[in-house]
Formats: structure tokens, sequence, C-alpha cells
């Protein structure tokens, strides 16, 4: 074994204390104990940090571990970038799928009219028409906004409807429905005819 095998194998054996490196000095006398620790160090494998009056030796994960159970800045930083990285997994997911779905939809260009309709594309054109509406409040009747959606995409008036509750369902923190109009969705035996963004 090499004196940086050696080095490291007696510094993982200490776990989350870490190891003085006095103690080590006294251990290892038939080689440059600071040359060999320094290579480590430079190699990313060790580090070295006062505690109290010695300096101490761990791995580069322990000392993480250390740091995050003794240094509280430390912890609350390592919990922001936890969450931070959860975050984006979810952003990046949306971004995947959405991605998906339009290479999805450019794979079937010049299929059917009806294949090229899925819940993404519906939902981007449905909240265009949303986002058009002129009234103070928001809302806006479903009857319109299938309207002016048939001009993009050939659906039935029931797969129209049958889409947009697929929608409401999936994204309910998104929209919210209301009762009256001529047509719209029956939800608890009730029509709902409008719709607005939240």
């Amino acid at each position: 074994m090499s004196s940086e095998e050696l080095v490291l194998e007696k510094i993982l054996s200490t776990g989350t204390n870490g190891v003085k490196k006095s103690d080590l000095k006294k251990e290892f006398t038939t080689f440059d104990l600071d040359k060999t620790l320094e290579n480590l160090v430079n190699d990313g494998k060790v580090c070295i940090d006062k505690k109290g009056p010695a300096y101490y030796c761990w791995t580069s994960e322990v000392y993480l571990k250390h740091l995050y159970g003794v240094d509280p800045k430390f912890r609350i930083l390592i919990e922001r970038m936890k969450l931070i990285e959860r975050k984006l997994d979810i952003h990046s997911n949306s971004v995947k799928d959405a991605l998906n779905g339009l290479i999805d939809l450019l794979k079937t260009e010049g299929a059917d009219h009806n294949a090229l309709v899925n819940l993404d594309n519906f939902k981007i054109e449905f909240d265009t028409v949303l986002s058009k509406s002129n009234t103070s409040i928001g809302w806006i009747e479903l009857g319109q906004v299938r309207n002016e959606l048939s001009q993009k995409f050939d659906l039935s008036k029931n797969e129209f409807y049958e889409l947009v509750e697929q929608l409401v369902n999936a994204y309910h923190n998104e929209y919210e429905l209301s009762t009256g109009g001529n047509e719209g969705v029956v939800l608890r035996g009730l029509l709902h005819g409008y719709v607005r963004g939240i």
C-alpha cells in the first residue's frame, strides 16, 4: 500500500469524528505525512479543519456530514440547495414533457387532425383563449372557447368537453369553473358553462 492509501484508510476508519493530525503523525513516522496529506487534500480526497485547539482530518464525504451536524449555516445552505434541486427537477420534468409532446406532434405531422390533439397542446391553445378574455373578472363562456378552438382542432362538442374536463382535473389549481351558460361540463349534476384562469 502507498502512503496515501494507508493514511486514507486510517482517516476513513475514524468516521464523522475525524482523526487528529497529531495522532496521524505519531502513527505514520516512516514517510512525510504533511506531503501525503497535501496530496490527498489537492486530490479532493481529504479535508483538514481546526476543531478546538487541534487540526482534524476527514474524507471529503464524511467532512460534509460533519459540517452538516455542527454548522447551522451549512445545514441551512444544504437544505436550501436541496429545495432548489427539487424545484429544478419538477421544472425540468415539465419542460421534458412539453418537449416530448412537441416531438410527438412533429412526428405526426400530416396525420389526421384529430390525432394531433393531446392534453398538452390543447392546454396551450385553451390558455391562449383565456388570456384574451376581455372581461375584468376573467370569466369566459366555454361555448365561446369551443368556437375559437374549433378553428384549430377538428373536435366534436363531446370531444371538446371531455378534454376540458381532463384539463380541469389535471390542472385543478389553474382553472375555476362556474355554473350557468348554455353548454359546458356537468359537475355534481350542474352545468358549468364559464371558466377562468386562476
